[in-house]
């Protein structure tokens, strides 16, 4: 691409780290070989290979010649590129021999004013039109199986694949049980939301949405009789945040028959045949379509077992772009942060290396990975945007007991980090494994469908390298944005000490599920300080700690948090954490949320105003209550006196109470990028689309349409295997023909087994639920609700004991008849309707009236039911069989 104006300049120039003038130069080397040498050196082997690729590293071979025959003489080394397209054929891979020095930094640098482009992909021409206007283009190395691709780019932007529904999401109607070996490798669907008969049904690709990950897979079979459809691979293993059960999304892509929309394309692989359907206006003389080839573009190959590291190069200027990616033929299913995937640049073992005012785009995985070794690095300036995955990758998921191979000492400074995750959904911002003592300062990071900033992989209070890392002064918002849940703007984990995330400003943090928090301390989060950090607009909270030791929250500013402003998921015996002199301002919802069990925390001098007038109470206690538990003691109940909070300006006016507490103004424009990049980033077509508010997920089965000896429909069930199952029988019921048996038996490996449960959302309500139970002597049932919460709230609870006693919520009721029908309605509020409480009503055959049991008491922080299951919940031998099992807003 313009292959005429794309030169290369090599500058062997005396002793100066800067960029020599091009007027200087000693030779050029132009993409098409044409190899021109000043007076000053002699003319080199102009043998070469064609391409781009071939040009660059010709300069760089130069370069190493030139370090090997006048080691004294050589001064610093610039390879300029002029501006243009380079399509390369291989990735440009930088080694010890190619290592400057500190005076003398080798330079991989953008001609002055000019925009070189380093791209992994190839323009695609040589296209016709066909009578439905769509264009098609016949790619020889693609029928050969040399290539395969699954992302396009059209004028620079990235256009998807024919993906079903058109709209939002389908819904997996049933989970099938974990594979052998772990793992699950499949689902049923409803309907024809997929279809036996699709064109290269081997190529269809599903997308299913666990909680904070998605996997991809490709389809092996479907049974279009059973509706059931087999990956060719499973997830990673068979825990919960693994599995596709029933009610969770997905998206199936790569469909031929759904090619429909403007910007959609379709690669038939067998045929070699590219097909896209133009958009208006696009014209295929004129409009640039470029597929990717290459999964990397550039690398520095240090050998950290040898101790030889890249060391002081400089890139600068350098766009970078159009990285392969396509799904394995086991699929792909990593458990956190898309970790494992490979980026543009990469690096291992590169030392005292800088990426300056450089430009990374169009990738199919992370932009850049500084990995094994990598130490005192710099990324100052950059622009990392139309992501696969994720931004930056520091560090490694291994904990090294090798100094030198652990990563650290990185600075990511005064970037644009945006629009990741346009594959990989759980791509982050910035990724911090074990690596200690790195800055991340004044980045603007934002359009992400997971987390903001990630620090930390140790779960617990394990051995961790990552400690002493600075958060600071960066804009971190529109993350999450309601596709995958538990994340936050920063998330870390482990233990951390020294480490701070101050001046931070964090906002619009939307989770599908639970957990859209801005600042998310997790597992063993130890040591770590947030300080001055302005929070607001977040789903979940602005504040949560799963569970920690010794972290302080100081000096921040939390607001319109919309199910709680602070939570805290797990007490534990040593202090949890210190949140002093903050200010929380909020409309909604309670001041804390979650689990506030236990005395391990310490709050004191906050101000505290719920704007909609509702008293403040701290975990259903009053402030006298909350005192004197040791809480608040100096804290304050007034307006802070905000400038416009609805605007998301939280300056102080003049006469606000926030000096009462010793609070210090927070400066919010510190925060992102200075200088050229402070412009927001244009935000381009979304990888995935927000969900619409589900709607009632209303449950009525009497079982009559299931087939005797089937699993219940829409249900995830938990099965140990025979004898301990859960079928659809006709040997009881209480209305119709069939009902749904639970047998039990001892010695699994959990009591609770065999269970089901549905996946349920709905909006504010009063719920509904009635049921009829038949149940044999000496049997445990156990029938419960449960929201969303990590760890999760109990709603309703019902128990039978063996001798037939009735337990609701942990209270004794009545006895209940053996081997008899009996019908149950149980009544409770969710969302703004819930208060705590619930209603029950139980009627036995042959009594009227029923009995009615108002009132019941729940876990006070319970409000959206997610979770509404049955259990044998024994280690015995037991039978019970449930019918007419009904759950709806009630009228």
């Amino acid at each position: 691409m313009h292959a005429a104006s794309c030169a290369i300049l090599a500058l062997l120039v005396a002793a100066a780290p800067a960029v020599a003038a091009p007027s200087s130069a000693d030779f050029f080397v132009s993409p098409d070989g044409r190899d021109t040498w000043s007076g000053r050196l002699p003319t080199v082997d102009r043998a070469r290979g064609d391409g781009p690729f071939a040009s660059v590293a010709r300069a760089l071979r130069a370069v190493r010649e030139r370090r090997q025959q006048q080691p004294d003489r050589l001064g610093a080394i610039a390879v300029v590129l002029r501006g243009g397209t380079y399509e390369l054929d291989e990735p440009i891979v930088l080694t010890p021999d190619d290592s400057g020095t500190a005076a003398s930094p080798t330079l991989l640098a953008a001609y002055p004013g000019e925009r070189p482009v380093l791209s992994g992909g190839t323009r695609i021409t040589g296209w016709t039109v066909g009578a439905s206007r769509r264009w098609g283009a016949v790619l020889p190395a693609v029928r050969r199986g040399d290539w395969s691709f699954a992302q396009l780019w059209v004028n620079g932007t990235r256009r998807y694949r024919p993906r079903l529904p058109k709209h939002g999401y389908f819904t997996v109607a049933r989970g099938l049980p974990a594979e052998p070996g772990g793992g699950f490798a499949g689902f049923a669907y409803d309907g024809t939301d997929i279809r036996s008969d699709w064109h290269d049904l081997n190529e269809v690709e599903i997308l299913g949405f666990q909680i904070w990950t998605m996997a991809r897979f490709r389809v092996a079979a479907v049974d279009q009789a059973a509706r059931t459809v087999r990956f060719q691979g499973k997830t990673a293993n068979s825990e919960f945040y693994s599995a596709i059960p029933a009610g969770n999304r997905y998206i199936v892509e790569n469909v031929r028959e759904a090619l429909s929309e403007p910007g959609e394309w379709y690669l038939d692989r067998p045929a070699g045949r590219l097909t896209y359907q133009p958009a208006a206006g696009e014209d295929p003389r004129r409009t640039e379509v470029v597929a990717p080839r290459l999964e990397h573009l550039l690398a520095f190959r240090g050998d950290v077992a040898g101790r030889r590291w890249v060391s002081h190069v400089v890139l600068r200027g350098l766009t970078f772009a159009h990285t392969n990616w396509t799904t394995p033929p086991g699929g792909h299913a990593f458990p956190q942060a898309e970790a494992d995937l490979g980026a543009a640049v990469r690096a291992v073992g590169a030392r005292h290396c800088r990426l300056e005012g450089c430009t990374i785009t169009h990738t199919g995985g992370w932009a850049l990975d500084l990995g094994e070794g990598c130490k005192r690095v710099v990324v100052d300036g950059c622009t990392l945007t139309d992501l696969g995955a994720g931004g930056i990758k520091v560090g490694t998921t291994g904990y090294a007991q090798d100094e030198e191979a652990v990563a650290g000492e990185i600075t990511v400074s005064d970037c644009v980090i945006a629009h990741g995750g346009r594959l990989h959904p759980a791509g982050i911002g910035v990724w911090i494994g074990h690596s200690p003592h790195n800055v991340i300062a004044n980045n603007e990071i934002a359009d992400f469908y997971y987390t903001g900033i990630s620090v930390g992989w140790s779960w617990g209070y394990g051995p961790s390298h990552a400690h002493h890392n600075t958060l600071e002064y960066n804009h971190i918002h529109d993350i999450g944005q309601r596709v995958l849940s538990d994340m936050g703007g920063t998330y870390t984990l482990g233990v951390a000490p020294g480490s701070v995330q101050r001046g931070n400003v964090i906002h619009d943090i939307n989770s599908f599920g639970y957990g859209g928090w801005g600042i998310y301390f997790d597992e063993g989060t130890t040591g770590m300080l947030a300080e001055g950090n302005l929070v607001y607009r977040t789903k979940s909270a602005g504040f949560h700690q799963h569970y920690g030791r010794e972290n302080v929250a100081r000096n921040n500013v939390f607001a319109f948090g919309h199910e709680a402003e602070v939570m805290r998921t797990r007490a534990e015996e040593h202090l949890s954490f210190t949140f002093e002199r903050n200010i929380v301002y909020w409309r909604e919802g309670p001041l804390l949320g979650s689990n506030w069990s236990g005395h391990n925390y310490r709050f004191d001098r906050n101000l505290y105003w719920n704007a909609s007038g509702a008293p403040v109470t701290f975990a259903g206690l009053t402030l006298e209550e909350w005192r004197a538990k040791g809480q608040d003691l100096h804290s304050v109940i007034a307006d802070p006196r905000f400038v416009a909070p609805g605007r998301g300006d939280f300056g102080l006016r003049a006469g606000s109470p926030a000096s009462q507490i010793g609070f210090v103004a927070i400066d919010a424009s510190r925060a992102g990028p200075r200088g050229a990049l402070r412009k927001p980033p244009v935000k381009p077509t979304p990888g995935y689309p927000q969900p619409p508010p589900p709607p009632p997920s209303d449950i009525a089965d009497g079982f009559e349409e299931t087939p005797v000896g089937a699993r219940p429909r829409g249900a995830t069930v938990h099965e140990e295997g025979p004898p301990a199952i859960v079928r659809v029988t006709d040997e009881q019921a209480a209305a119709g023909e069939h009902s749904l048996k639970f047998v039990d038996t001892p010695g699994q490996q959990h009591n609770y087994n065999p269970h089901i449960y549905y996946g349920v959302r709905f909006p504010s309500c009063v719920l509904v639920s009635t049921f009829a139970l038949r149940v044999a002597p000496g049997t445990t049932v156990f029938h419960e609700w449960r929201d969303s919460g990590s760890p999760y709230h109990v709603g309703p609870s019902i128990r039978v004991e063996p001798d037939g006693s009735l337990l609701a919520s942990g209270r004794r009721l009545m006895a209940l008849p053996h081997q008899t029908w009996v019908r149950f309605e149980v009544t409770c509020g969710v969302g703004s309707r819930a208060n705590g409480r619930w209603d029950l009503v139980v009627r036995l055959p042959g009594r009227t009236p029923p009995l009615r049991f108002p009132g019941l008491p729940c876990n006070p922080s319970f409000r959206d039911l997610e979770w509404f299951g049955f259990s044998a919940d024994a280690d015995a031998a037991g039978l019970f069989y449930l019918d007419d099992l009904r759950l709806a807003p009630r009228g």
